[in-house]
């Protein structure tokens, strides 16, 4: 069962309506639906504060890994020309649609981009999905989703060299972006990738 049919059956059982839990979260009743639906994930703060006022403990809200069963896909990442695809708006948890989390992936707050173009290839392919563990910053020849502060998402091998940081790609048609580390919005290893 998932989380959000495990929160509307505990809240049933309780007697609590919908717009009532909502309230006790002090959250916009929208936000609740969304996650009773499944069409968001809750984050882990989420889900502790929905267990408190259910008065369940979390792990019950969760799978047996203790992480949420699916993984959000929230956006595009060029793996090809500079494209400025813009953040999508997502509430945390939220995304275009989700994918199962592999066994391994233990990042409760990870999520996957879709590639955009032929710039990684052979190593990425245009449509395939890569999953970021936040809390892992890129070393150096690291491959990395890296957003910039025009907007501009790109996913390329992370190279630091001199004061710069140099976004690499696999395919040989394409150059090398350079770019300052201050012109760097974020910057997250990716640690998966799904399969085609």
């Amino acid at each position: 069962m998932d989380i959000g049919r495990k929160i509307v059956m505990i809240r049933k059982n309780k007697g609590i309506s919908q717009k009532k839990l909502a309230q006790m979260l002090n959250w916009d009743p929208s936000n609740l639906v969304r996650i009773e639906k499944g069409r968001v994930i809750p984050s882990l703060k989420s889900i502790e504060e929905i267990a408190e006022k259910l008065e369940v403990p979390p792990s019950y809200l969760i799978d047996n890994n203790g992480f949420p069963p699916k993984i959000p896909v929230v956006s595009f990442a060029s793996a090809g020309e500079a494209v400025n695809f813009t953040d999508q708006g997502y509430p945390q948890g939220g995304g275009m649609y989700f994918i199962d989390r592999p066994a391994n992936f233990s990042d409760p707050n990870g999520f996957g981009i879709e590639v955009s173009g032929d710039s990684m290839v052979p190593k990425y392919e245009d449509g395939q999905v890569v999953l970021v563990d936040t809390r892992k910053c890129p070393q150096s020849g690291d491959y990395a989703v890296v957003g910039l502060m025009n907007g501009d998402k790109y996913i390329k091998r992370y190279r630091e060299a001199q004061g710069v940081v140099i976004l690499e790609s696999v395919n040989p048609l394409y150059e090398p972006i350079v770019v300052q580390k201050d012109e760097i919005r974020f910057a997250y290893k990716i640690v998966w990738v799904k399969e085609r």
